[in-house]
């Protein structure tokens, strides 16, 4: 009888669990623009308190008062670097996005005839000019889009400077949730998660101002025109891993096309070099001290959450990856796995 109460009691347990797991599932996919903005607040949330702990740990200054010089410092190199060199990357930009859909256009009158292209993408002529048409007006199709995205980024930035500021107070509001024999551990857990995004972040950061670097100077040695302006979209591209790299040379290829076929091997092999040694060598000595994630789960994770979340979960796929790696070693293999019972011994 106490067996068949005891399986009755795991099954009623397991249904909950399944019950609940269900109602999250369908939660996060009608709010998945607001959980994405939230967690992108977490990220840098994480980011500013790491820098101001740093810098208080560094100076003794009160932690509030670090916080408010790491955001004004920060305020201070995006308002300038927009006042001096803001027209000219936006012009710059302008002109990248026009020799892409030169480059476009050209190897569309190469291929329209050709027998193999129109048998395998029969709608591909009635969907190249409308998307050349989108690419002529790149710029201002961003200026007519820059309310909505204005809007997210005030709320990012907004909700990551509350939470820096008292992360303690949102920590704890979120811990009283959990069973009280359950929240130490869940302090730990939530540090552990913080530290990751800093990690995740600082390394990240390295491995983009690397790559702007060396990609720059081998355009300036090549003669590539707008090198800086392609080296930092190559370097903000890097921000997601692999797929962003691949993404990263087009514009540079593109331009340097138009230059002439021999300058665009050139660029072919210099980003192939560049991310050769990236993917080789740079990569894994930051990520001795940051965080190592397993190409495959990255790229994995990059399609999954680019499919199930667009352009959003494609940048925040990386992130995710780590912080969800970092939840589950220490809830459920640590906690649960490695802290159960050994099974009793068998009278030999």
């Amino acid at each position: 009888m106490r067996t068949a109460s005891h399986h009755l009691r795991r099954i009623d347990n397991t249904l909950r669990a399944i019950a609940v797991l269900a109602l999250l599932l369908l939660g996060a996919s009608l709010l998945q623009d607001v959980l994405l903005l939230i967690f992108a607040a977490c990220l840098v949330a994480c980011v500013l308190a790491g820098a101001a702990s740093w810098l208080h740990h560094r100076t003794g200054i009160a932690a509030g008062w670090c916080l408010t010089a790491v955001i004004l410092l920060l305020t201070a190199l995006v308002c300038g670097g927009i006042w001096f060199d803001g027209p000219r990357i936006v012009a710059e930009g302008a002109t990248v996005a026009e020799s892409v859909r030169q480059q476009l256009e050209h190897l569309w009158d190469i291929w329209q005839d050709n027998p193999s292209v129109l048998r395998l993408m029969p709608h591909l002529k009635d969907q190249a000019f409308p998307l050349l048409g989108h690419l002529t007006s790149l710029a201002p199709g961003l200026a007519s889009s820059a309310i909505g995205i204005g809007g997210d980024l005030v709320v990012i930035i907004a909700t990551s400077i509350f939470l820096a500021a008292a992360p303690g107070v949102y920590a704890g509001g979120f811990l009283r949730l959990l069973p009280v024999p359950w929240r130490p551990r869940g302090r730990e857990v939530a540090e552990g998660l913080g530290t990751t995004l800093q990690l995740w972040f600082l390394g990240q950061f390295a491995d983009m101002a690397v790559v702007t670097v060396l990609t720059g100077t081998g355009l300036f040695i090549l003669g590539v025109p707008l090198a800086l302006t392609l080296a930092l979209i190559a370097g903000l591209f890097n921000f997601v891993p692999y797929i962003g790299a691949l993404a990263g040379a087009v514009p540079a290829l593109a331009v340097a096309v138009g230059q002439s076929p021999r300058t665009a091997v050139y660029v072919a092999i210099l980003f192939a070099v560049v991310q050769t040694l990236e993917g080789n060598i740079i990569a894994p000595l930051i990520q001795k001290r940051t965080v190592d994630l397993p190409p495959a789960l990255t790229i994995l994770s990059q399609t999954v959450l680019g499919t199930l979340f667009g352009v959003m979960g494609l940048i925040l796929a990386t992130p995710l990856t780590a912080a969800a790696m970092t939840a589950v070693r220490m809830v459920y293999v640590e906690t649960i796995l490695e802290k159960q019972p050994a099974p009793p011994q068998q009278p030999g």
